[in-house]
This record gives C-alpha cells, sequence and structure tokens, in this order.
C-alpha cells in the first residue's frame, strides 16, 4: 500500500502509566481546508502489517472533534506499526495516511491539509545533455494568466504537482520552469490527462554560436528592441532569468538573441534584437 507523498509521523505525548488494565491511548487529529468544504470525514486504524483488520473506523461530521480512545495494547508495537487513516467525504478528495508508534495516553497525529481535488502530474525535469536531473526547479501551473501551482522539484528534479480538477479542460495549461539561472526558463503548453500521470522535461542551454556568450536577465519586463537607437520599437518584454545569447556591444547596448516561447504556436523560436546592459549580468 503506498502513501501520500507528504504524509509525516505522529507527534506522541507519553500518558502517565497505569495498571495493564486501564491503560488506554486516545488518538486525535485535525484537519485544515484549504478551499473546501467535505461533508464528512471516515478515519481507519489499523497495523501497518495487516492493513485489512482494522482496529476501528469511525465517521465524524464538520465541527465534530476528531478523536478515537483504546486499549493502548492493542496497537501494533513495531516501530511505526500503526496507521490512521483519513477520507473527507463529499468529493474526489485525496485519501491521507499517517504512520505512528504504539504508546499509552495521548497521540496527536500531524495536521490533516484537506486540498481541492486534483489531478496529478508526475514530473521530473532533467538536463537534455546529460540525462542528469536539475535540482531545486520553480514550477508553475497556470491557465489564462491564473496560476494553479507552484511547487519547488525536490533534488533528484522529481515534483508530483497537483492541477485541480475544476479547471477548462478545453484549453491547455502552461507550465513554467525556473532552474535558477542553470538553463533558460522552460515553457510549454500541455494538457493534463484525468487522474495520476507521468510526464519527463528535458531541458538544455541555449547552443551559442561562435563569438557569444550568455547574459542572464536581471529584472522582469526588461525591454528588447529591434534596434540600438532610444525609442526603437520594443519586440517584447523579458523576464528576470531568460537567457540572451550576446555577440556584439555598442557602449551600453548589446546585440543578442533570444529563445521566445511562442504561445499560438506552443514553440521556440530565435529572435535577434537589442538589450541595455543594465537589465542583463554575464553567466556564470
Amino acid at each position: 500500500m503506498g502513501l501520500a507523498q507528504d504524509d509525516s509521523t505522529a507527534i506522541v505525548t507519553p500518558g502517565i502509566l497505569k495498571s495493564q488494565e486501564a491503560e488506554t491511548v486516545t488518538i486525535s487529529a485535525s484537519v485544515k481546508l484549504i478551499d473546501v468544504r467535505p461533508t464528512a470525514y471516515r478515519l481507519s486504524l489499523y497495523p501497518r502489517s495487516h492493513p485489512t483488520e482494522s482496529f476501528i473506523q469511525k465517521l465524524y461530521f464538520p465541527g465534530e472533534p476528531i478523536q478515537i480512545i483504546l486499549p493502548a495494547n492493542i496497537l501494533n508495537s513495531d516501530s511505526l506499526g500503526n496507521i490512521a487513516k483519513l477520507e473527507p467525504l463529499g468529493d474526489a478528495y485525496d485519501v491521507q495516511y499517517r504512520m505512528f508508534n504504539a504508546d499509552v495516553g495521548e497521540i496527536a497525529l500531524s495536521t490533516f491539509n484537506i486540498l481541492p481535488p486534483a489531478d496529478i502530474l508526475k514530473l521530473t525535469v532533467l538536463n537534455e545533455r546529460t540525462d542528469e536531473p536539475i535540482p531545486n526547479c520553480d514550477i508553475v501551473v497556470s491557465q489564462e494568466g491564473l496560476i494553479f501551482t507552484n511547487i519547488t522539484a525536490d533534488t533528484s528534479g522529481y515534483a508530483r504537482v497537483r492541477i485541480p480538477i475544476n479547471r477548462d479542460n478545453e484549453i491547455p495549461v502552461l507550465l513554467t520552469i525556473d532552474s535558477h539561472d542553470l538553463f533558460p526558463i522552460w515553457r510549454a503548453k500541455i494538457n493534463v490527462p484525468i487522474g495520476v500521470s507521468e510526464k519527463t522535461v528535458n531541458i538544455s542551454p541555449i547552443k551559442l554560436q561562435r563569438g557569444e556568450t550568455v547574459y542572464y536577465v536581471t529584472d522582469d519586463l526588461s525591454p528588447f528592441r529591434k534596434s540600438p537607437e532610444n525609442g526603437a520599437a520594443i519586440l517584447f518584454l523579458l523576464n528576470k532569468g531568460d537567457h540572451v545569447a550576446i555577440s556584439k556591444t555598442a557602449g551600453d547596448r548589446l546585440f543578442g538573441r533570444v529563445r521566445v516561447f511562442i504561445d499560438r504556436q506552443n514553440k521556440y523560436q530565435s529572435v535577434n534584437g537589442w538589450i541595455l546592459r543594465q537589465y542583463v549580468m554575464i553567466g556564470k
């Protein structure tokens, strides 16, 4: 049986020991609602080694304290040998689990965060040239300017990305990945399947031509112009973290090319232009 990614162990407060016959344990849980309204909660407790043999299962309504009192000696004595399973009811909410040790007195399970129902994208970000993971990327999922998810990948380049099911499924979502100047910011529109799916994104640096040097854009809304003159037409505005391959300088003006994501075509295109030195810094 798989456990949720953000599952955590219980916080245990040892109780005062009594005689074996009188020893009990009070197991309590709390919930944090995030833009949701479940109609009830079902809490089940069972030994990790026998998930089909529950100690007890109980239903709670919103506002009721979630608490169960059991004889302490029925719990599994193995390390983290017991599991609490919480099922929010009323919609397709995630089922969540907590592992905990046997004890007497009181066991307070860590808070259950109840999130809106979502499709899950298991995302892995790799360096296209080396096939190695790109760690700690910032990942944003949006649609028509509305941000659904903002999450950071782990050191293996992996993130479990939640995309709410109440989005417009007729319109692709925009996936943006920022590797903190290691690579240009990566963008693409994708269709997210219903349920759980997997996706690998391979990111590569700008392929430099002879005489080019990579510069990083340091400010959002930095103008990239058609020519070096003051007041020249702005081709588009670059954002912080974008990369520019610079090949020529003229005072405080730099000429180069950028890889631009064309939203309507859902692809990248190289565009030449000019940018002021104050908006960029040379790459590492």
